[in-house]
Parts: structure tokens; sequence; C-alpha cells
């Protein structure tokens, strides 16, 4: 019998994900036209010849799509008119009707399933995540997928016990891994102060480590704590004096990182332990 914990989860992500996948691609078809369910899920948008297009994840699916239904602020109808020339072979340029969706509920997992569909679809239309996983050959199991989404809130709760155990180290002799997954932010006198997440935990805590035009934490750490203003440059607001920003680099110093490796699930753990533990300068579910 196999035993579905967390740690099974990351060490057969791409069999559930494999799963989840076919499920999704197997579901019955609708048009933006429809009505969508207000929920956690995944879905994929073909073209009117069934060519696998797009794939993305929400945390409420009727508003997402709801955005995809309207040329101004879909991104993978931004894309397709981007690529329509390289892609797509039709006499006129499609309109958003013209595409068709499949959706899945995904209580946990549904990050994961995205970037898994880019590269073993392939979805042509998404233009970035591409290379976050590997392809994948192998077998699937509707039960194993089963019960992880009936079980998610076990299986997160566990995942925060591994997390809670997994090493600290001093934001600047920090040994972190080039994977996908989780970093727990503690500073000596404020506590803890920022939970984030990442495809590439390394390539996230290097873009820390610099200069706060890219950080979002820097930005919260020089705002919301050092009280310093963002100052506007080529019309982006994300900068601080040269002075100021190594007053953030010198506040990371007093600082620790925990790195967490995840295969699967990590947007649903970062947001249960946000709720949860509510850090200092986490804005998204610190409420």
């Amino acid at each position: 019998m196999t035993i579905i914990n967390w740690k099974y989860c990351q060490n057969n992500s791409d069999l559930i994900l494999a799963t989840g996948l076919n499920l999704l691609i197997n579901n019955p078809k609708a048009s933006f036209e429809g009505s969508f369910d207000n929920e956690y899920g995944n879905y994929l948008i073909s073209d009117k010849s069934n060519k696998w297009n797009y794939i993305g994840e929400a945390k409420s699916l009727s508003k997402r799509l709801k955005q995809h239904s309207k040329e101004k602020t879909s991104t993978f109808y931004k894309n397709y008119k981007k690529f329509e020339n390289d892609f797509f072979n039709y006499p006129q340029r499609l309109n958003v009707n013209d595409f068709q969706i499949r959706t899945i509920r995904t209580n946990i997992g549904r990050k994961e399933i995205e970037e898994f569909g880019i590269v073993n679809i392939p979805a042509i239309l998404n233009k970035f995540q591409k290379g976050k996983r590997n392809k994948y050959s192998g077998k699937i199991d509707l039960k194993i997928w089963n019960e992880i989404q009936t079980n998610f809130s076990s299986l997160i709760e566990q995942g925060e016990k591994e997390l809670l155990k997994s090493k600290d180290y001093n934001w600047f002799s920090a040994q972190i891994p080039s994977n996908a997954g989780l970093y727990w932010v503690e500073h000596t006198s404020k506590g803890l102060i920022y939970i984030g997440e990442s495809s590439n935990i390394f390539d996230r805590y290097d873009t820390h480590s610099g200069t706060t035009y890219f950080s979002a934490l820097r930005r919260h750490i020089g705002e919301n704590i050092l009280e310093f203003y963002l100052q506007t440059r080529n019309g982006k607001k994300r900068y601080f004096s040269d002075i100021e920003d190594i007053r953030v680099t010198e506040f990371l110093k007093k600082c620790t990182i925990k790195p967490y490796a995840v295969n699967f699930g990590r947007y649903e753990l970062e947001e249960y332990l946000i709720k949860k533990h509510k850090p200092l300068l986490n804005r998204k579910e610190n409420k």
C-alpha cells in the first residue's frame, strides 16, 4: 500500500502532475462566454483546431478567465497577437471567443501543473517559466491524484513541519539550492519578516541580495521598516538612494534565511504559512 504524505509528493511530483494534466486535457471544453467556478484550479486554452495554446493557474478560475475573456486584459491573447504569424495559419485573426477552455479544480500543486504543462504539452503561447520542469513520459495514477487533492490540508501541515526543521543561515553566508521552493526570513530583533516562493530559490535570494529595483523584499524593508521613500526613475517607483540601498543591505546582514526546496505545492504552502505566521512584510494572504 502506497503511503501518501508530503515526502511522497515531493519525491513523485512528476507522476502526480502528469495525472492532473491528463485530467485537465480530457475535461470537457467550454467557451469564454460560459461561467466558471470561483475555486483554485488550472485552465488550458486551445484554438479551434484543438492545438494547445496556453496553460495557467488561478486562485479563482472565474476571475482569471473573466480577465482572459477581454482582449485588452488577456495575457494569452496578447501573446497570440504577437506570435500568430509564427504558430497559426488562419486566414483571419481569431478573436477571444474562437478559443476553448478546459479547467480542473486543483487544491494543491496548481503552479507546478502550469510549469509541467508548459513543457509537456507543450503550450506554445506561454512565454515564461519554460524549462522549469523536465519532460515526463511515465505512468499516471488517478487514485493517488484524488487522494492528494482530498487530503491537501493535512499534506500542507506536513510541509510546514518539514520546512521548520530546515537549516537557518546567516543571510550573506547562506547555502541556497537552485530549486523551486520557499524561503523564510527572520531578523535578529524583529522576528519573522518575510516568507517567499520562487521557481529558483537561489536566483531569488541573489536578487534580494543585490539592489532594490527587482526585489520586493528590499522595497518592503526600506519602506516599512527603515521608513525610506521609493524614488521614481524612468517611470518606475522602485529605487532608493545609494546610501539607502546600503542601509537595506546592512539590515539583511542581521537576518537569517531558511531555504526549503519544494517540488509540489509551493504556492499552497506559502499561502498557508503567511496566513498562519503573519510575517511583518508580507502583504498577500496576510489578513
